[in-house]
């Protein structure tokens, strides 16, 4: 048995592609499908089936081969049961048409058993209804799947870079109490010593010499002194000078800490690296986030509306529409001349 055809789904080849992949979404589609799952690239799984007075559960397996995303791939069929055997061979085959995506199907299958005993037309007409309501509910759930992958990606906050984190300069340490002090002038007496000392010379004559022999040596032995003094507090200015760089050194070294206690604070408690600010997402990467968190329940095709499109399908295999319509306006004309003549 040959079945082929195509459908035209207002969706985008990607859309439709993941929906043909998802086994969520094709065990809801496909009627009477009671299990369906991917195991190891493969899908397994069980499907009552019922083609009139037959019907029982096939358990079987699809393999998917030659998949060229998003294009193209072939899908092979196995399925085992009570009332048969079916293996099959589908072809499939995704074009672009704008924002719409048309799917070409090339089946071919081979039917034995107990089922096959119903006749070729009621099979081939259940082969139609099972695919027509397959891609109708497939083209239904990938349109309420879309608009729920659109709707949580517009809820998602938009990734903001982070910025890198401020540098902290190091503190410039407040001057120390300890400076140097300036070294103690000499004391001024020295120099007035002398000009004192040397006119009560001149004035006095010899005498005037001795006394300022004498003014001389005091000038000298305060000169002396002074000279000491100074010495001592140079000496002390040196000192305080060493221990004033010693406490600078110990001041830097207590900021350099600080500095390295900041940064390794600022690294443990940032989520980001300061040098390297967050990529900002791709757009087809929201779609992907979105898929992760958005709830969809696909919609489940009901067997009660199988056995209506297997009805349809039967009768217009059997009968022409025309002849169709002509029976139905025989049978009015006929109810009506019953009508009026009771």
């Amino acid at each position: 048995m040959k079945l082929a055809g195509d459908y035209l789904f207002d969706a985008t080849v990607p859309e439709v592609w993941s929906a043909l992949f998802d086994p969520v979404i094709l065990a809801a589609v496909m009627p009477g499908c009671e299990k369906l799952e991917l195991v190891d690239g493969q899908y397994v799984g069980e499907i009552k089936v019922k083609v009139g007075p037959i019907q029982g559960k096939f358990t079987g397996k699809v393999d998917l081969n030659d998949k060229i995303e998003p294009e193209s791939y072939t899908m092979v069929v196995d399925g085992r049961g009570a009332p048969g055997f079916v293996k099959a061979t589908a072809a499939v085959r995704l074009t672009a048409e704008g924002e719409r995506t048309r799917v070409f199907y090339d089946t071919d299958a081979q039917i034995g058993g107990k089922i096959a005993s119903v006749g070729q037309r009621l099979i081939e007409a259940s082969a139609r209804a099972v695919v027509a309501q397959s891609l109708e509910g497939l083209h239904a759930n990938i349109k309420l799947r879309a608009a729920a992958y659109r709707e949580a990606a517009a809820k998602l906050p938009a990734p903001v870079p982070a910025s890198p984190a401020p540098e902290v300069a190091p503190p410039v340490p407040e001057a120390s109490a300890s400076e140097p002090a300036a070294p103690a002038e000499a004391p001024a007496e020295v120099t007035d010593a002398e000009p004192s000392a040397a006119g009560d010379a001149g004035k006095n004559g010899v005498g005037g010499k001795l006394a300022g022999s004498d003014a001389a040596a005091d000038v000298t032995h305060k000169a002396t002194e002074a000279a000491g003094r100074a010495t001592d507090a140079v000496g002390k200015a040196t000192e305080a000078t060493g221990k004033a760089n010693e406490a600078t050194g110990k001041a830097a070294d207590a900021v350099g800490k600080a500095i390295e206690a900041i940064g390794k604070v600022a690294e443990a408690t940032s989520p980001v690296a300061p040098a390297a600010p967050a990529p900002v997402e791709p757009a087809g990467k929201a779609a992907e986030v979105a898929a992760a968190v958005v709830a969809f329940t696909p919609i489940k095709a009901k067997q009660s509306a199988l056995a209506n499109a297997v009805a349809k399908e039967v009768a217009s295999s059997m009968f022409p529409r025309s002849v169709l319509v002509g029976i139905i306006l025989i049978q009015a004309v006929v109810i009506v001349w019953l009508l009026v003549r009771s």
